[in-house]
């Protein structure tokens, strides 16, 4: 049985008061149509795009910050604390500074403006542009804080994150059965043998689809649930067949081999690890919490079979291939993404402590590289390194400590909460931020505009779900 204390807590955090409904309601569909165009316009990383969805979520922002009442969010200190922390690092790197204490602090003269004053930035104007793209993700963050405030309005965000990844799951399979290797009107220079849905690299359409999976897959046993505790004792077979809930089962199973099947033939290999990893991570917990008992296991079992099955009759023939040339592109010697790797360290090893500026690693590289002395190296294909080289190792190691401790209560949530709902968003939670943790080692997905707004969002639902202390019982709908 719930308690009292349960039950106000419950309606405190899924019956926001009128007077900022319309406003939530504002934020709910700046965040959503944000991620969707930012997803839709080559991940994000069309310039003129994403300054539109950039625009959309400060608008919304301001709009919420002068209009709400003050009891509508008040965010917790907790979920201050990193956010803050960024913006005075980038805010420092951007200061003018006497070239003196450039000299002394940073060991360089970095990039003058006019002759006595300079930056910790090697270069301001990517600093200042990445610096955006870093506000644009603490809204998506503090938005889906928002959202999470209302049951039914989290749900409709999840369904809506379910839903823009099964369009993107299609679209890549037409591309890789049919060899249409366009998005929408552009024709595709690079990865032409893969799915990439709307995006241009293999790998962030990977990112993309692993992160939206675990929820899919959460989604399977929150409707096996209802279904089960909706299932009266006489129901036949027949009628069974004929319920809605079945019906919803399937369609979620199904979703969920869909997103699979697209993100294994986008071959990449990174992207599949990280998925698989995710959801044994998924299955372990469902195991170890006995959730719903041994037919959750089937289930499992079900999604593992239909995705096997799927893979061999499309042919994983192409995929086997990408993994038997892993070899070349980790290898100590030559150049490979190690040899990036390599470089990054002393690069970071002279800059520690406030980095060389958001969004400078390319620039900053070059006084470092050994390898692909014949071309541009944009990023250091490692989201740790690259995100300590920028903003120094405090400030990395404050940042992923934070995603580590949103993880842990996520995976408290699960095993301990009394609501089968909050326990399905904290699994989905947990499989993603698994996922793109694993991913990170060797690509650098946080740095694609439209992953960015979809982990920090997936951060903001991580933040708000709690364990109850009540008995495990259904919410619901």
């Amino acid at each position: 049985m719930a308690t009292k204390d349960d039950a106000r807590a419950a309606k405190f955090v899924f019956e926001p008061s009128l007077t900022d409904a319309p406003l939530t309601i504002q934020v709910q569909v700046s965040l959503t149509l944000g991620l969707v165009l930012a997803v839709l316009a080559f991940g994000g990383t069309e310039t003129i795009a994403f300054a539109i969805v950039q625009l959309l979520l400060f608008g919304a922002a301001a709009i919420f910050v002068a209009g709400a009442p003050e009891s509508a969010f008040r965010p917790t200190a907790r979920s201050v604390v990193v956010p803050a922390v960024l913006t005075g690092v980038v805010l420092l790197q951007l200061c003018p500074l006497p070239v003196s204490w450039l000299h002394r602090f940073a060991g360089r003269e970095a990039s003058l403006d006019g002759v006595r004053t300079g930056y910790f930035s090697f270069e301001p104007y990517a600093t200042r542009t990445h610096f955006l793209s870093l506000l644009a993700c603490f809204v998506a963050f503090y938005f889906a804080q928002i959202v999470s405030q209302n049951r039914r309005r989290k749900q409709f965000f999840i369904a809506s994150l379910i839903a823009l990844g099964t369009l993107e799951a299609f679209y890549g399979l037409v591309q890789y059965l049919t060899g249409w290797q366009q998005i929408f009107t552009y024709v595709k220079k690079f990865d032409l043998a893969e799915a990439t849905g709307t995006y241009i690299n293999r790998n962030h359409y990977a990112g993309l689809l692993e992160m939206i999976l675990p929820f899919s897959l959460a989604l399977v046993f929150y409707e096996y649930a209802k279904l089960r505790e909706n299932r009266g004792a006489s129901m036949t077979l027949r009628k069974l067949i004929a319920t809605s809930g079945l019906q919803r089962l399937t369609l979620s199973l199904c979703v969920s081999v869909i997103l699979c099947a697209a993100l294994v033939f986008s071959r990449s290999r990174m992207g599949i690890i990280a998925a698989l990893s995710s959801v044994v991570v998924i299955f372990a917990l469902v195991t170890i919490s006995k959730f719903h008992g041994r037919a959750s296991s089937l289930l499992a079992a079900t999604f593992i079979f239909l995705s096997i099955a799927l893979a061999v009759w499309i042919g994983p023939g192409p995929i086997v291939s990408r993994f038997q040339d892993v070899g070349n592109e980790y290898s100590l010697g030559g150049s490979s993404r190690m040899s990036i790797w390599r470089d990054a360290l002393p690069l970071i090893q002279h800059h520690p402590w406030l980095g060389t500026g958001l969004g400078t690693f390319p620039m900053a590289y070059t006084s470092a590289q050994t390898a692909f002395l014949a071309q541009f190296v944009n990023h250091a294909h490692n989201d740790y390194l690259e995100l300590a080289a920028d903003f120094g190792i405090p400030s990395a190691f404050i940042l992923f400590a934070s995603i580590l401790l949103i993880l842990a209560r996520a995976v408290r949530t699960f095993l301990l909460s009394g609501r089968d709902f909050e326990r399905v968003i904290a699994l989905g939670c947990v499989g993603s931020i698994v996922a793109i943790l694993l991913h990170s080692f060797a690509d650098f997905n946080l740095y694609i505009p439209a992953n960015a707004l979809l982990f920090s969002a997936i951060l903001g639902l991580g933040i708000t779900v709690h364990a109850t202390n009540s008995n495990r019982r259904m919410d619901v709908l």
